[in-house]
């Protein structure tokens, strides 16, 4: 075996055990006052079958062939670290301080703080700031290769209803979006890397990125280096459609790409007695909201998720 797939194997199984640990972690989930005791002994299996990023040959289990007793091994050690109650009550400590002060696109502040303040008492290395309150840390030995682990770190403005302990101390803000998972997420994945380091034949990439849900801060950040000499890059997002310990995965895009742009209608006033002399901006923004869905059923191919999605804007002359 290639002891440079350990640094990619690591990387997946730590961040779906992150994962695995938070799925389900809904809002309705901590508004019930869940404790998140999840043993995490049940997705051994799961973080434990996966195959060489290299191209080792992959039985139909999913697990490449040769490579059975470093991956078992390695699997079973993540599991007894995710597993260890002091870092259990950690990560539910972190996610619910995230949770209760959340915070705006490129707001992220006190998020980055925390974030900082505990890689700091990891050891773990970092670049701050980067696009503005992004966290940019290492794990390894500075050699390739690079893989990166990304969680985003943004609220939205959201006014959190359900009364619980946990809930949002912002006033028109929250985690509705699972964001306060990511962070936790990725920052128990440094741990356990951390733990591992002396194994990893290579770097990993920590990204903590702000301003996800305004569309732009990934690429603020790429602007700015962080995926400099990175290979592959992981994420993940959690989801309240599927129980405990189940990925959801598909060939190809998953989750959304955004994409803007803006045009503007100007019309020209005149008397209902003679409406050609008159250019109707009311008549041609409807004719274009109708006709901008014309681009998904009749110029994109069917088998491509897409959705147009339109905002109409009215102003005075």
């Amino acid at each position: 075996m290639d002891y440079k797939t350990v640094t990619w194997m690591d990387c997946c199984r730590v961040f779906i055990l992150m994962w695995v640990l938070f799925n389900m972690v809904s809002m309705i989930g901590c508004a019930s006052n869940c404790e998140m005791d999840c043993p995490l002994g049940d997705v051994e299996s799961l973080i434990n079958n996966f195959g060489d990023p290299y191209g080792t040959p992959i039985d139909h289990f999913g697990v490449a062939e040769g490579t059975r007793g470093v991956e078992s091994v390695a699997a079973q050690e993540i599991v007894e670290l995710a597993n260890l109650p002091e870092n259990v009550d950690w990560l539910k400590s972190i996610r619910r301080r995230i949770h209760e002060h959340p915070e705006l696109a490129y707001e992220e502040f006190e998020t980055s703080k925390l974030i900082r303040q505990e890689l700091d008492r990891m050891n773990i290395s970092y670049r701050y700031p980067v696009a503005r309150t992004g966290v940019v840390a290492s794990i390894g030995n500075g050699n390739p290769p690079f893989v990166a682990l990304r969680a985003d770190m943004d609220a939205l403005p959201i006014q959190e209803a359900v009364e619980w302990e946990h809930k949002s101390k912002s006033p028109g803000k929250m985690h509705a979006c699972g964001h306060d998972a990511h962070v936790t997420m990725l920052l128990g994945g440094a741990k356990i890397l951390h733990q591992r380091q002396h194994l990893l034949q290579g770097t990993v990439i920590l990204l903590f990125q702000p301003a996800e849900e305004s569309g732009v801060g990934s690429k603020r950040m790429i602007e700015e280096g962080a995926l400099e000499n990175v290979e592959g890059i992981f994420a993940m997002h959690v989801s309240s459609d599927y129980p405990t310990s189940v990925i959801g995965s598909k060939p190809g895009p998953l989750l959304a790409g955004c994409g803007f742009f803006k045009a503007v209608i100007t019309g020209k006033g005149g008397h209902a007695a003679i409406p050609q002399h008159s250019i109707d901006p009311i008549l041609a923004g409807s004719a274009s909201v109708v006709s901008l869905q014309h681009l998904v059923s009749r110029e994109a191919n069917p088998l491509d998720s897409q959705v147009v999605v339109k905002m109409l804007q009215i102003a005075p002359f």
